[in-house]
């Protein structure tokens, strides 16, 4: 296994353009005590389901909401086809899944960070030393570290653009917003794929929070939306298919997609497990210009978890026929340094 360094180089061999797809492993490496499965599900209220909550999760033997999202949908299809059932159970699962999305939601808002002191100074240098390898950045995370390390008016200085301006028909309000006629502008580097909990959809106006704008931290402006029942926009539906379906109905999130289809060089996949239901961001890799595919490996590279995503990135590999197979190596993620 490379080290990141060594990875760096050999991307270079490779072309000159390297892009970064982040997953949570990113945030988790800078407070796991806050972005782990395992702790937001100790920390989440499932008071609101109607069954036990976190029976349910240990009956699925997981701790991912993802996985018991996309469990309860299966169950509303399937139940159907049981003329012996009962027939509200399917409204039933359907509610239930749409509470785990809420309290996901919550929970992380909760679980976070209270604001961009929190995290030191040193850490957010080691950060942005890292995503200055990076041309354009992609997260599936909804968290705020990404942004507020981005936002850091420190050295190294790195050029970012999330594509959000001054709103052209509320330009004093105190949020910004993202211009679906420009799909952001040519210089937009920065895309979460899934949302954020900083974005909230109005109507046709996606609209980010800003600190700036109203001199109140962005977890205070988030929680107070929650506490009012105003969601953020975050992807957690748990299959791949149903996450593209709502990609597709937001300009924002899918313009994220097709930017990652059409980047060229080498790709870094961060912190990501290249797991199923982020079929359609993998397979935006898959169908693009990329040449290389760089993955982060946590830990021992020889245990089950880890094999697992080696054997998804040479899947993915095997997809690219002859002369346009994708390359793939792994790096230590530890050896990154992402955070400290």
């Amino acid at each position: 296994m490379l080290t990141f360094e060594e990875a760096l180089a050999r991307s270079a061999e490779i072309h000159n353009k390297r892009h970064a797809l982040l997953g949570n492993g990113f945030s988790i490496a800078c407070r796991p005590d806050c972005f782990t499965y395992g702790r937001l599900l100790d920390e989440a209220d499932l008071s609101e389901l109607s069954v036990d909550g976190p029976a349910l999760f240990a009956a699925e033997n997981t701790t991912d909401f993802e996985e018991i999202i996309n469990s309860l949908r299966v169950a509303a299809r399937l139940v159907s086809f049981y003329e012996s059932a009962d027939p509200d159970l399917a409204a039933r699962f359907l509610e239930d899944a749409e509470r785990v999305k809420a309290a996901l939601a919550n929970t992380l808002a909760r679980n976070h960070p209270d604001n961009v002191g929190e995290i030191e100074p040193e850490e957010y240098a080691h950060a942005r030393r890292f995503l200055l390898n990076f041309g354009h950045i992609f997260t599936v995370s909804y968290d705020l570290l990404l942004y507020w390390a981005l936002m850091q008016e420190i050295v190294p200085e790195i050029k970012s653009d999330d594509g959000f301006r001054q709103d052209h028909d509320e330009p004093d309000a105190e949020w910004v917003s993202w211009d679906t006629y420009s799909g952001g502008g040519y210089d937009q580097n920065i895309y979460f794929l899934h949302g954020g909990l900083h974005l909230f959809e109005d109507g046709p106006v996606l609209k980010k929070l800003t600190f700036s704008r109203t001199g109140v931290a962005l977890i205070d402006q988030i929680r107070d939306a929650l506490d009012a029942e105003t969601y953020p926009l975050v992807i957690t539906e748990g299959a791949s298919l149903e996450k593209l379906a709502r990609i597709r109905r937001n300009d924002y999130l899918a313009r994220g997609l097709r930017s990652l289809a059409k980047c060229h060089g080498s790709l870094f996949v961060h912190g990501h497990s290249l797991a199923a239901n982020d079929r359609h961001v993998l397979r935006a890799v898959v169908e693009g210009k990329f040449k290389a595919m760089f993955v982060s490996i946590h830990g021992d590279p020889d245990d089950a978890d880890n094999r697992e995503i080696q054997e998804r990135a040479a899947s993915l590999a095997a997809e690219r026929p002859g002369e346009k197979r994708l390359e793939v190596d792994f790096y230590d993620a530890e050896s990154a340094s992402v955070w400290s």
